[in-house]
């Protein structure tokens, strides 16, 4: 016998269980719902990346232009989204409006220039003087005391310098932006070999060094790494590791950030990985002659003639794991390669190509004046273009 108190209960107990089951269809609704939009917007954002990378531009037009005043004999670069511009009788550096923020005066006949986002570090083969700046003033000097071979800078300006003593002795410093003495070590032909490229990390923790040297008749280069932070410290002279290769100069190595560095080689192109002690991580042995080495944005572009007869040039575009993620077949005679975000950027006086790497050519065109440097804009498809007589910003149309 069911008491008439049973049934309520029961009547309550299925509709609690039938609000409850439209409460949790309506949040499933609510959620699908959610994540249905979400899709969709994702889906046109990638759809309107793709497009982007896969647009086509025929023309550019110019944005704005203001004169500048030309140097003779003067080599310009970017530094930051500013320009510097230094020859043998000084340095200065512009923004885009032709402002000048600094200018430098000095005597160099054989500079050494070395740039790391917005620092510049210039001196002179066989000098004992390194000009610090960066894009808003000029830091100072350092007075390396000994003639200086090569030299690398950090982006807080830390530079790791190559300096001469004697025929059989280098040193290797490491001075802050105040020119003080931070860490030395001496290096000799026997023990190490003659330091023949410098790098330094980004944050000026990391240090490599390209030694090359002789063992019983053969030639041979080793690449080698040092600590200047925490880790370091209870390491002999800093050092953390090494890599040895026989019968090949390695006279280029530079870090592409604070963990992964490249060596170039006459017939190897090598990647290192880690943040305390690096480890060799891609080894691609290289056929040809190697007749450039460009860097930027995580990338490395290798180039060489054209065997085929094709193009002029051939760039290898390697990511900073060693893979090859394209391959241009370039039928300009350039003077420059730039890299910015996935872009490579390919240009001379007259003639430009941007390209988006692994995908298309988005523009390939001339130049309306005559180019002396092009720099890459915050903007996508924004280039900033120095000619001998004013800055032009340009947008690809």
């Amino acid at each position: 016998m069911i008491h008439i108190k049973d049934l309520l209960k029961r009547k309550e107990k299925n509709t609690e269980e039938s609000l409850g089951r439209k409460i949790l269809r309506h949040r499933l609704t609510i959620l699908y719902r959610s994540v249905l939009v979400v899709g969709v917007i994702a889906a046109a954002a990638i759809v309107v990346v793709i497009q982007m990378k896969n647009r086509v531009f025929g023309e550019y037009q110019v944005i704005s232009s203001v004169p500048r005043e030309s140097i003779s004999n003067a080599t310009i670069r970017a530094l930051g989204e500013n320009i510097l511009i230094y020859s043998s009788d000084g340095a200065s550096c512009i923004n885009r409006k032709g402002e000048t923020l600094w200018n430098q005066t000095f005597e160099i006949q054989d500079p050494i220039i070395a740039i790391c986002q917005n620092i510049a570090a210039i001196g002179n083969y066989n000098g004992r003087t390194i000009y610090l700046m960066n894009t808003e003033k000029t830091i100072g000097e350092i007075d390396t005391k000994m003639p200086i071979r090569n030299f690398a800078v950090s982006a807080g300006g830390i530079v790791a310098a190559v300096l001469d003593d004697t025929a059989d002795i280098t040193w290797i410093y490491l001075f802050d932006s105040s020119g003080n003495t931070l860490a030395y070590f001496k290096t000799t032909m026997k023990d190490s070999g003659y330091p023949v490229g410098i790098t330094i990390s980004d944050n000026g923790y990391l240090v490599s060094v390209s030694y090359l040297y002789m063992d019983n008749g053969m030639m041979r280069s080793s690449v080698a790494f040092y600590n200047f932070g925490p880790v370091g410290q209870n390491e002999i002279d800093n050092f953390v590791s090494s890599y040895d290769y026989t019968d090949t100069i390695v006279p280029f190595v530079k870090f592409l950030n604070n963990e992964k560095a490249v060596a170039v080689a006459d017939n190897r192109l090598v990647f290192y990985e880690g943040n305390q002690k690096p480890v060799s991580i891609a080894d691609v042995l290289l056929d040809g002659r190697i007749e450039g080495v460009y860097y930027g944005s995580g990338y490395v572009a290798l180039v060489y003639n054209d065997v085929t007869g094709n193009a002029l040039y051939k760039a290898d575009i390697y990511n900073d794991s060693g893979k090859l993620e394209d391959t241009l077949m370039l039928n300009l005679q350039f003077s420059d390669i730039l890299f910015h975000k996935d872009k490579v950027i390919v240009y001379n006086e007259q003639e430009c190509l941007v390209h988006t790497i692994g995908g298309m050519d988005n523009f390939n065109g001339k130049f309306n004046k005559q180019a002396l440097t092009l720099i890459p804009a915050a903007a996508s498809y924004e280039y900033v273009i120095v000619t001998p007589d004013s800055i032009d910003t340009i947008e690809l149309k």
